[in-house]
């Protein structure tokens, strides 16, 4: 309203002034001529400050419009400013917490290597102990061999004989590639080969189902098998005799 105001005490001014100037280029007209022509110039700036005032008018609306928009967008941007400061705040809760995970991680990193450590040593050390007991189960097995085998030798266990497992293994009719597999193992008389089992066989490479069944077979039709519990002393094999 002040903008207002002011603009129509400068109207006012202009058409004060504009009179004095016609008056004073019209003061050797008739008086009707000058009565006339000062009524058109009036109209004219009446007219005039009529647009003038409209112009202020919508100047003043979109004014106020603005300024509506201005304070609409002032509060939003107090909205995105509350947004980002709460945002920046848990950024920054994140990072102590993305530091103290961080920390935690190193340490288990270091504690995990220490556990794989000790495992590994621990894992070794429980190999060692069982190859350890299976071979103290191996040299009592042996030394319990011999003793019986001393037993038999010297007559005092009641034992029997069985001459087919002094044979040598040429004489199961398998083929001497695999022969040669069983004998790489030590298995050289037939006696070597029914101490042991059929899963025993089946490891041992080059030695494959139709061997081991044809092994079966020849000794099957000897009157022996796979995992016989016999003695042997010397070059000799004994089996034990039941009462």
């Amino acid at each position: 309203m002040e903008t207002l105001d002011i603009t129509m005490l400068i109207g006012l001014v202009l058409m004060v002034s504009a009179l004095v100037i016609l008056y004073r280029c019209a003061r050797g007209k008739s008086r009707r001529q000058r009565m006339n022509e000062l009524a058109d110039t009036l109209l004219s700036i009446h007219d005039s400050l009529e647009l003038q005032v409209r112009r202020l008018e919508t100047l003043s609306g979109e004014i106020a419009s603005d300024n509506e928009k201005c304070s609409a967008l002032q509060y939003r941007a107090g909205q995105l400013q509350d947004t980002v400061d709460s945002l920046e705040y848990r950024r920054d809760e994140l990072d102590r917490e993305n530091l103290s995970l961080a920390r935690t991680h190193d340490e288990l990193m270091r504690s995990n290597a220490d556990l794989t450590e000790k495992a590994a040593r621990l894992r070794n050390a429980i190999v060692q102990d069982g190859q350890a007991v299976v071979e103290l189960e191996q040299r009592i097995d042996t030394l319990r061999r011999i003793k019986e085998g001393l037993e038999i030798a010297v007559e005092n266990k009641p034992a029997e004989e069985i001459p087919y497992l002094s044979q040598p293994l040429f004489s199961l009719g398998i083929q001497p590639s695999a022969q040669n597999h069983l004998t790489a193992y030590g298995l050289r008389y037939v006696g070597d080969l029914v101490c042991r089992d059929e899963q025993y066989l089946m490891e041992i490479w080059g030695i494959g189902p139709a061997t081991v069944e044809r092994i079966k077979t020849k000794l099957n039709e000897n009157g022996a098998y796979l995992d016989m519990d016999v003695i042997r002393v010397d070059n000799r094999w004994y089996r034990r005799k039941t009462d």
